[in-house]
């Protein structure tokens, strides 16, 4: 059942703190990985490339955990669980990672970061509904 995100770690969340995304590793070891995130409504947004360790974990187990730290007080965290209830392959997900490059790196083009992953790779948004938030 999905819960309403508490409006502190909205707050989090609407600042460009990198993540933490936890995942389940097919020999059942965690995988966790930093990633840019963006809050739309109650739902986390992750964005990835299709075929990543983490995109073929969340195929096979959707259920993962966000993790947020604030990089100015580390007594500022929240633990985000969930389930991946949507992969968007569609056009959206390159004009997501774009928006998240303009609000991480102060670039609205992604891929002037990374020229090699241009035209080559086909990115995906996790569409997370949180199951449990834990938060300091």
């Amino acid at each position: 059942m999905a819960i309403e995100i508490p409006e502190n770690v909205r707050d989090l969340l609407n600042r460009p703190v990198v993540v933490a995304i936890a995942t389940i590793n097919p020999d059942g070891q965690p995988q966790v990985t930093p990633v840019w995130a963006s809050l739309e409504g109650d739902q986390v947004w992750i964005n990835s490339a299709v075929g990543r360790r983490k995109d073929r974990n969340i195929r096979a187990n959707p259920k993962v955990t966000v993790m947020a730290l604030d990089p100015e007080n580390p007594f500022n965290w929240a633990e985000i669980r969930g389930q991946v209830v949507e992969f968007d392959e569609s056009e959206a997900a390159l004009a997501h990672i774009n928006k998240l490059s303009g609000i991480y790196a102060g670039n609205d083009d992604y891929y002037s970061f990374n020229p090699d992953g241009r035209g080559k790779e086909q990115r995906v948004i996790y569409k997370i509904e949180p199951s449990k938030v834990n938060t300091m």
